[in-house]
């Protein structure tokens, strides 16, 4: 669990790097502006559809545990269920927490600061997208699973 986190976040953060590079080379600042202005309302809009996915996916997990038997198989499913909701929670106090000290003075006269921040900020939204599409995955290894 914690090394498909460790691999998630690098992932994250090197399309960060790339994205903050290519959006530094344009000399565009549009990416920067919309997430600051809605990276929190995004990740929290993605953990309320991740929920709801969430609750689905369950329903018809019960609905097969019922069914067949076979409770014990769906335990890793839940924890990387709970994991999910972890992760999503963390990246909207992370994302609150860069974007509030990114402004600060003591931060903005730190050599390479602002680059760096901007990578985190970028790949939180990178990671966002990661769960959620984890999350729609596990929707159509429901509709696959056998039994």
């Amino acid at each position: 669990m914690i090394g498909h986190v460790v691999k998630t976040t690098f992932i994250a953060l090197g399309v960060g790097f790339i994205a903050e590079l290519t959006n530094s080379w344009l000399g565009s600042e549009f990416l920067h502006t919309f997430l600051a202005q809605n990276l929190v309302t995004i990740l929290i809009a993605l953990l309320a559809i991740n929920a709801t996915t969430m609750g689905i996916v369950l329903t018809k997990v019960r609905e097969m545990v019922d069914s067949k038997g076979s409770a014990g198989c769906f335990k890793r499913t839940r924890d990387q269920m709970l994991l999910s909701i972890k992760e999503q929670i963390a990246l909207v106090v992370i994302s609150i927490s860069i974007l509030s000290i990114k402004g600060s003075e003591h931060i903005i006269a730190m050599d390479n600061a602002e680059l760096l921040l901007n990578v985190v900020i970028i790949g939180v939204f990178v990671y966002s997208l990661m769960v959620l599409y984890d999350t729609a995955k596990s929707v159509l290894i429901i509709i696959d699973f056998d039994g």
